[in-house]
């Protein structure tokens, strides 16, 4: 079969997107790591893969509906299942965190960091992997291709398949509307408290500032709004395509090898397939440029560039004088993705304002952008 040209009237443009929602997200990863804020690092570890996923998939599969890499769609379907779950749940652990830390419920020691960290790697990564196990019951084939879209997952329409795969998400989503309400009162409570208690003299010493407060009630309202209402949204969908009755397992795995390719013409030409499909495609390949945005261009993100950069003129400075080859002076140059300090996330950090209760250095927060999920698969 020839190949066409993209018939996508925004190629290259979502490739360009994907490909910066792919690479933006591991920017501020590195300090995030040795922050132990393990749950915006799963957030942007998964968001970062979808980006990936997309910024692939819209390449191959540009004017093209061959089945012409199995082996990256195999890998690619499940990774992208599994973060379909483990977006939601990332957030949660983000909420949960951003709650715990301004209502003082969490004095961050070493071992409760570590605890944390067990707690979020269970849900944001045994979880996900768990329930993407599951959804074997309902796979009726190893993949779909759509063209301009790739490799989606098939999901056999029937009941079970809704319980397994919309309904951990919903519920997920009212989960952490539930702590990001929590979350709000905490935070005004807090900076009601600060408001008594500083004067307008020293204004300038409080830590709990506007910077922060802001980016914390976004983030917890954007939760409340946006993760189970799109949830449903998904759900609504899939029922509108229409539930097939259980008959066996044998009856819905008797095509698994098949693999249906779907030119953009057909499902175009199906609007609640194209309106699934698009918005899908659009929300999972934002969610890097989300989270950096919200991560990486903070005052705390700006310091560390800054800090880069000068090393990086003093390392170009002392080449253009002296001559030396970089591995003569590599011992010379600051490791910077392992030597700075392991700040907490920027809305929380100091968020009491008392270092000697909550040191800089062991204040772990997390700070993330609501998690979103399209899930209606089974469209032709």
């Amino acid at each position: 079969m020839p190949e066409f040209p993209p018939t996508d009237p925004l190629y290259p443009f979502f490739s360009i997107f994907s490909f910066f929602s792919f690479l933006l997200p591991l920017i501020p990863l590195t300090w995030h790591l040795q922050a132990w804020n393990s749950g915006a690092c799963f957030f942007m570890i998964w968001a970062s893969l979808f980006g990936l996923i997309s910024f692939v998939d819209s390449i191959v599969w540009a004017g093209k509906v061959l089945d012409v890499a199995p082996v990256w769609c195999d890998i690619a379907v499940h990774i992208y299942q599994a973060g379909c779950f483990a977006i939601p749940l990332s957030s949660l652990c983000i909420i949960r965190r951003l709650y715990l830390v301004a209502s003082s419920k969490l004095v961050l020691t070493r071992l409760e960091r570590r605890r944390a960290i067990i707690i979020d790697t269970v849900l944001c990564l045994v979880l996900p992997l768990v329930l993407l196990t599951l959804q074997y019951i309902s796979q009726g084939r190893r993949y779909d291709i759509y063209e301009e879209i790739g490799c989606r997952w098939h999901m056999y329409n029937t009941l079970p398949g809704l319980l397994l795969g919309n309904v951990p998400i919903i519920t997920t989503g009212l989960i952490s509307a539930i702590y990001a309400v929590f979350c709000i009162k905490a935070l005004w409570r807090l900076l009601r408290k600060q408001n008594d208690n500083f004067t307008s003299t020293n204004a300038s010493s409080r830590s709990f500032t506007s910077d922060r407060y802001i980016p914390i009630v976004t983030l917890a309202a954007l939760e409340m709004t946006c993760t189970t209402p799109l949830a449903t949204f998904a759900l609504i969908i899939n029922i509108k395509i229409g539930l097939q009755p259980w008959i066996s397992w044998e009856y819905v795995h008797s095509s698994f090898d098949f693999i249906y390719a779907i030119p953009s013409v057909i499902w175009k030409s199906n609007n609640v397939t194209r309106i699934s499909l698009e918005t899908e495609r659009w929300i999972t390949a934002s969610f890097g440029i989300i989270i950096f945005l919200f991560l990486g261009t903070t005052k705390e993100a700006r310091k560390h560039y800054l800090r880069a950069f000068q090393r990086l003129g003093r390392l170009a400075g002392r080449r253009s004088t002296t001559g030396t080859p970089a591995s003569d002076e590599g011992h010379d140059i600051p490791d910077y993705s392992m030597t700075e300090t392991a700040y907490s996330l920027p809305t929380v950090a100091n968020i009491h304002g008392e270092s000697e209760m909550y040191p800089q250095k062991n204040v772990v927060g997390d700070d993330s952008w609501p998690a979103f999920d399209i899930t209606a698969r089974n469209y032709v």
